[in-house]
């Protein structure tokens, strides 16, 4: 009885610390992240052009020069900061459309699938939604476009590719990358093509890499680019706007 008592204790005592083991390594994972650089938290400013909102869950950037009807929801890449893409939101809501960043928990689209929901409850005076997303974060966005095509109308990926099926909705898309990506390559693009929506465009940046949609330093496993941060995210900023302006 007693040989049973303690190997019964030994083995809780073995999955306890399992389990320790297990908390320790995802703290440490999620607390290595890519923090916004100084420009990105320069562009969080409201200025004569935009307003900013800068919640617990999220960060609106709000045109001043028009009531927009349209707004664009976006999911940060994995383990990235979401005050990282406030350069792109702000050059969105320039240019009258209200963007709206989530903030995920751990900085993992993972943990916040969902947070468009609040979002879109958050803001009635907005009609028709689009779904955009970084990396993982464009997986993510990707498949809560998937599930919800009675809220969102278009999904744009940054180096991203679908997980669920998006090929057969009514999804428009705009899939961007840039040619020395080297964490989403074009490979990557080419074996999931066929879970993008039907209607989708794919553009590449000549020059682009993956990090540099957003603002936040360089990010290990990536290729340099040849182009600049500046550049790149000019050209994305242009071709989002002409696929806004198509819905």
């Amino acid at each position: 009885m007693n040989k049973m008592a303690s190997k019964k204790k030994l083995v809780l005592i073995s999955i306890l610390g399992l389990f320790l083991l297990a908390g320790a390594g995802f703290s440490i994972y999620v607390a290595d992240y890519y923090p916004a650089d100084n420009e990105a938290i320069a562009a969080l400013n409201s200025n004569e052009k935009y307003e900013v909102i800068n919640s617990d869950n999220s960060i609106t950037f709000n045109p001043r020069a028009s009531n927009s009807s349209r707004g664009v929801i976006f999911y940060p890449g994995g383990k990235v900061e979401a005050e990282a893409y406030s350069v792109m939101a702000a050059g969105l809501a320039e240019n009258g459309h209200a963007t709206i960043i989530a903030k995920m928990p751990f900085n993992l689209a993972f943990f916040g699938a969902n947070r468009a929901d609040d979002i879109i409850e958050d803001h009635p005076e907005i009609s028709s939604w689009v779904m955009m997303g970084h990396s993982l974060g464009g997986v993510f966005a990707s498949d809560y476009a998937v599930n919800n095509p009675d809220k969102i109308e278009g999904v744009i990926y940054l180096a991203a590719y679908p997980s669920l099926d998006a090929y057969p909705t009514s999804l428009k898309g705009l899939s961007l990358r840039g040619s020395e990506d080297g964490l989403t390559t074009a490979q990557d693009l080419e074996d999931n093509k066929s879970k993008f929506p039907a209607n989708t465009s794919f553009m590449v940046i000549e020059g682009g890499n993956h990090y540099q949609f957003g603002n936040y330093g360089i990010q290990q496993g990536d290729n340099n680019a040849t182009i600049t941060r500046e550049e790149q995210q000019k050209q994305a900023l242009e071709f989002i706007l002409e696929f806004l302006k198509s819905l």
